[in-house]
């Protein structure tokens, strides 16, 4: 064996070529690589992949960023219309930002074509009576508040701009009955008015009340209420015999 300048000189000879690629590119192997053309494609590879690396990442943040903006547009119309539907409290009623949309519903109100029905019960006799007309001009355009206020004795049963139903009690009779008292001494015949403040005469007689008996005298005096005319009738025969 070899020894000093000699043997490094031949070491140097047989060891391995440091102009090979591979060689310079990965000193780090124990044994290179003795073909450089495969040595060739292996950097070739590594270089493409991180080309393609690169253009993926590219790729991945437009398509991020194009979600991210598509994303941020929906939210914002979601938002946009769910400020515009009426918000609601915990009662389920609507909230005061609703409220001047309610108020835009037209109030009813009456016109000459409105038919107004006068019902009225008769405390002392207990019946009714219906009475109908068609609205005068004074009382047409009027909203049921004003109605309210011009039948004030009044109640409203019905009211739209069709019907106008108004019910009312009175005291004492219906116009159904008749009404016996004396008027100048004689007997008189009296009907009650249809509101029932008062009475209207119907016949004035003869029979002087002075020939009568201090029971019918005093019945005549406080009214005597008889329910039809053949009732009358027969009263005036059997006084005036």
């Amino acid at each position: 064996m070899r020894q000093g300048p000699a043997a490094l000189s031949d070491a140097t000879a047989t060891g391995p070529n440091l102009t090979w690629p591979m060689y310079n590119k990965c000193k780090k192997w124990e044994h290179y690589n003795p073909n450089p053309y495969f040595g060739g494609i292996i950097v070739y590879i590594g270089r493409k992949s991180v080309f393609v690396g690169v253009v993926a990442l590219m790729i991945l943040g437009m398509v991020m960023g194009y979600s991210y903006t598509l994303l941020t547009e929906m939210f914002q119309e979601e938002e946009r219309i769910g400020n515009e539907k009426p918000q609601v409290n915990k009662a389920g009623a609507l909230s005061d930002s609703f409220e001047p949309l309610a108020a835009v519903k037209p109030s009813q109100t009456t016109s000459q074509e409105t038919t107004f029905i006068f019902e009225r019960t008769y405390k002392s006799c207990g019946h009714n009576s219906i009475s109908y007309r068609s609205a005068t001009a004074e009382e047409a355009g009027l909203s049921k508040e004003q109605i309210e206020s011009i039948y004030s004795s009044w109640a409203i049963k019905e009211f739209s701009p069709s019907i106008v139903w108004l019910c009312e009690e009175v005291d004492g009779y219906c116009p159904n009955h008749y009404i016996v008292k004396e008027k100048d001494g004689c007997i008189a015949i009296y009907r009650p008015l249809e509101d029932g403040q008062g009475f209207y005469l119907v016949h004035q007689t003869n029979i002087d009340t002075a020939f009568l008996s201090a029971d019918i005298q005093e019945r005549i005096k406080e009214g005597w209420v008889v329910d039809s005319l053949e009732q009358v009738e027969q009263l005036m025969e059997s006084w005036d015999s």
